[in-house]
């Protein structure tokens, strides 16, 4: 880890000294490369279960309805909050290790909002409609459709709702649109002048 030291103070006042503490690349690479991934996968998955919700509501076979359910809720179950999960916290970690900052920026704050709307979501509302398509197909006599809860429409809903999310992230990360927020602003004075008072 690397710091830098803030001197600000009154004119005629004592100087306050901060230090920021930022990772070195060597510490922040492996955090941004398991962000990337798990966001990735992340879209991934997202991109996968209307696909395959639309698939299980519109099939003629009922065998493929019944395999298609239950891969569903082996995502899931398996991938969908783990991933989730380990978005999230490389992304807070990445936005501590590095000048962008968590509260300085407006994007930053937005794309934080928007991934733990995300997070939780999926436990509360995606979730236990994958949980119940397969509970229903696992209960359905072989060769017969089964009566799937809400039609899988739920599934097509959430997957549309959070990929669009998840490709805002995408573009604010890429774009870095409306500047700092007035916290930031401040820091970024208190850091002019701590290179003015150190020269």
């Amino acid at each position: 880890m690397r710091s830098e030291q803030v001197t600000a103070g009154s004119i005629g006042g004592p100087a306050v000294r901060r230090k920021a503490w930022y990772a070195t690349p060597r510490v922040r690479r492996p955090v941004l490369l398991l962000h990337v991934v798990s966001s990735v996968g992340w879209l991934g998955l997202n991109l996968g279960v209307p696909a395959l919700a639309i698939i299980g509501m519109t099939t003629g076979d009922p065998e493929v309805q019944h395999a298609v359910y239950r891969v569903l809720g082996l995502l899931g179950d398996l991938y969908l909050i783990p991933l989730s999960l380990t978005a999230f916290t490389t992304g807070v970690l990445l936005s501590l290790m590095t000048s962008w900052g968590l509260l300085r920026h407006y994007w930053v704050i937005a794309k934080f909002a928007l991934t733990l709307i995300a997070v939780v979501l999926i436990p509360t509302s995606l979730l236990p409609g994958l949980h119940a398509a397969a509970e229903a197909v696992a209960s359905a006599p072989p060769g017969t459709f089964a009566a799937v809860p809400r039609g899988g429409v739920g599934q097509v809903g959430a997957g549309f709702v959070s990929t669009a999310m998840y490709l805002t992230c995408a573009v604010l990360s890429i774009y870095k649109p409306w500047g700092r927020t007035a916290f930031g602003r401040r820091r970024l004075a208190l850091s002019g002048a701590g290179r003015a008072g150190s020269l």
